[in-house]
C-alpha cells in the first residue's frame, strides 16, 4: 500500500512540474543538514553554545524552563557571551577585530556558531557520506534555485556552479531571481553578522520580510516549492507560508498546487500504511494553509522523480541569461539593426531554444510515432507533430493565454468543471488534454485551442458544456448566479 501510494504521489508532483513549466525551488531546513551533515538541531545548538560558554552555569534545561521559544533563550545567551567575552578582554578567545567599536555585541554568539559547524564542514564528504547516493542524486538536480534557513555550507558543497547569496543582500541583489542560486535568508557561517537566531534578530528579520516576500513573489507564483528538512511546526516557515497563502489561497481548504511538504521519518514506514497526500499546515493566527504532502523515510524515490532529465550545466545557462538580459537592458540596442525576418520565424520558445544552440536531448517524438492514441473527439493519433500542433500549450501556457498568472489557477478552472459536469479532462485523452509522456507514472499534460477556449467560458462564467469521454456534450448541473474570476491577472 506505501509502495503505491509513494508511487502516486511522485507522479502528481512530476505533473505539478510539466505543468508548471519551470525548474523547482528547494526550500531546505535544518532536517537535511541534521541528516547529511550531522549537524546539531537548533536546540542542540544553543545547547552546545551554553556548555562551550563557561560562564554558564546552569544546563540548557534552565533556558527552556525560563524561555518561551528559541530566539528567546538566544538572547539570552547573546547576554551572557558578551559578559564571557569581555571578562576574557585581552585574550584570544575571542577575534581582537569583535572588540571594535562598531561591532555589535551579537557577534560574540554568532562567531561561536560559526566555530561550531566549521569542524563539520571540514569533515563532511560528498563521497564517503552514510547517505552518499541520496546525496548524489541531489546534486544531480537542477532547481531554479535554493532557499534556505541554515547557516552552513553543506549546500555550496552539493550545488558549486550555485551563486550564493546571503541575509539581506538576497533583497538587495538584483541576482536573486535567477537562474542557479542559493538564498540563504537566515545568514551563513562565513557572515556571522547575517546569522539570525535571536528575538531581535527575528524582529529585524520580520520586518523587511514583506520586501523579501515580494521579491520572491515570482517562486512562490510560477515555481513548484519542495519544503525538504523543517518539521510542520516549524516557525521559521510559519510567516513564509503565511505570505504564500495570502496571495494565492481563496478558501482555507483549497490545495495550494505548487507547494509540496516532505516530511522525513525517522521509523521505516509499514508496508501497509497509506498516509495523506495533503496536510494543513498551521501559519499562526487560528490560519491554515492546505499543501500537498509526502511521508518519506528515504528521500531517493524523491530526487529520482524530482530530476527533469536536464543536463546542461547551470553556469551556461546562467551565462546565456546574463547575456540575452544585458542585450535587453543595453542602451546599445537602438543602435543594433533586428533581423525581422529572423525574428518572425520564432513563433514559440521551441524555436527559440533551437535559434540559440539548444537541442533535444531524447528521441520522445519517435517513440510516440510508435504509439497510436485513440483521442476522443478528435480521432487516432500516431504522428507527434500532429500531436504538438493540435496539443500546443502546457498548463502555464494555458494561464498566460488566460490572461492568468499562475498556472494553478487554470488548474483551479479544470477541477471546476469536474465538480460542476463530472468530467475530468486530465485524466483520459481527448480534444482538449493529451498526455505526452511515454513513461509510465510520469504525465506530461498538453492542452488544445478548444481547452483554452473552454475553459475562458468557465472563467468569465459563460455557459458552457464539455465533451465526455463517449464525445457527449455535458453541461453544468448548476449556473452561479454571480460568475467568479479565479486568480490574479496580467
Amino acid at each position: 500500500m506505501y509502495s503505491e501510494y509513494l508511487t502516486d504521489t511522485m507522479a502528481r508532483l512530476k505533473s505539478v512540474i510539466d505543468d508548471s513549466g519551470t525548474r523547482p525551488i528547494l526550500f531546505v531546513g535544518t532536517g537535511m543538514s541534521i541528516r547529511y551533515l550531522d549537524a546539531p538541531s537548533w536546540i542542540d545548538l544553543l545547547g552546545m553554545l551554553v556548555t562551550q560558554n563557561p560562564s554558564c552555569k546552569y544546563p540548557i534545561a534552565r533556558y527552556t524552563q525560563k524561555c518561551e521559544d528559541n530566539p528567546s533563550i538566544a538572547s539570552l545567551l547573546t547576554d551572557e557571551y558578551y559578559d564571557y567575552a569581555w571578562d576574557k578582554y585581552g585574550s584570544d578567545i575571542f577575534p581582537a577585530k569583535l572588540y571594535d567599536v562598531n561591532v555589535h555585541k551579537s557577534m560574540f554568539l554568532k562567531h561561536q556558531i560559526s566555530q561550531i559547524f566549521e569542524p563539520l564542514m571540514e569533515n563532511f564528504s560528498l563521497e564517503n557520506n552514510s547517505h552518499s547516493e541520496e546525496i548524489k542524486l541531489l546534486s544531480q538536480l537542477h532547481p531554479h534555485a535554493i532557499i534556505t534557513t541554515n547557516y552552513d555550507r553543506m549546500l555550496e558543497e552539493i550545488f558549486p556552479e550555485y551563486s550564493v547569496t546571503v541575509g539581506q543582500q538576497v533583497i538587495k541583489s538584483k541576482e536573486t531571481l535567477r537562474i542557479g542560486q542559493v538564498l540563504k535568508i537566515h545568514g551563513c557561517m562565513d557572515k556571522p553578522e547575517e546569522i539570525v537566531i535571536s528575538t531581535e534578530d527575528y524582529e529585524m528579520f520580520h520586518e523587511k520580510q514583506k520586501y523579501l516576500t515580494a521579491k520572491l513573489l515570482t517562486y512562490f507564483m510560477e515555481h513548484p516549492i519542495i519544503f525538504l528538512g523543517y518539521s510542520a511546526q516549524d516557525s521559521n516557515i510559519k510567516k513564509i507560508l503565511a505570505d504564500i497563502a495570502e496571495m494565492v489561497c481563496e478558501s482555507p481548504d483549497e490545495i495550494v498546487d505548487n507547494i509540496w511538504f516532505i516530511e522525513w521519518s525517522k521509523n521505516p514506514i509499514p508496508s501497509d500504511s497509506k498516509p495523506p497526500s495533503d496536510k494543513n499546515l498551521d501559519i499562526g493566527d487560528g490560519k491554515t494553509i492546505r499543501v500537498n504532502y509526502a511521508l518519506v523515510h528515504t528521500y531517493e524515490e524523491l530526487f529520482k522523480n524530482l530530476d527533469q532529465g536536464d543536463k546542461s550545466s547551470v553556469n551556461a545557462l546562467k551565462n546565456l541569461e546574463d547575456k540575452i538580459f544585458n542585450i535587453v537592458k543595453s542602451k546599445s540596442i537602438s543602435e543594433l539593426r533586428v533581423d525581422y525576418v529572423t525574428m518572425n520565424r520564432i513563433e514559440n520558445e521551441d524555436a527559440l531554444a533551437e535559434l540559440l544552440g539548444f537541442q533535444r536531448t531524447n528521441n520522445t517524438g519517435e517513440e510516440e510515432a510508435a504509439r497510436a492514441v485513440s483521442v476522443v473527439g478528435v480521432g487516432v493519433m500516431s504522428d507527434p507533430e500532429q500531436i504538438k500542433l493540435t496539443f500546443p500549450f502546457r498548463l502555464s501556457d494555458v494561464a498566460r493565454e488566460l490572461g492568468l498568472t499562475h498556472w494553478v489557477y487554470a488548474n483551479q478552472l479544470i477541477d471546476k468543471i469536474a465538480q460542476q459536469t463530472g468530467v475530468r479532462i486530465k485524466e483520459t485523452s481527448n480534444r482538449y488534454h493529451f498526455d505526452v509522456s511515454v513513461v509510465e507514472n510520469q504525465p506530461q499534460h498538453r492542452y488544445s485551442a478548444e481547452a483554452v477556449e473552454l475553459l475562458k467560458k468557465v472563467d468569465n462564467g459563460e455557459e458552457y458544456s464539455v465533451f465526455d469521454e463517449e464525445n457527449n456534450p455535458v453541461s453544468p448541473s448548476y449556473t452561479e448566479e454571480q460568475p467568479q474570476q479565479l486568480g490574479m491577472r496580467v
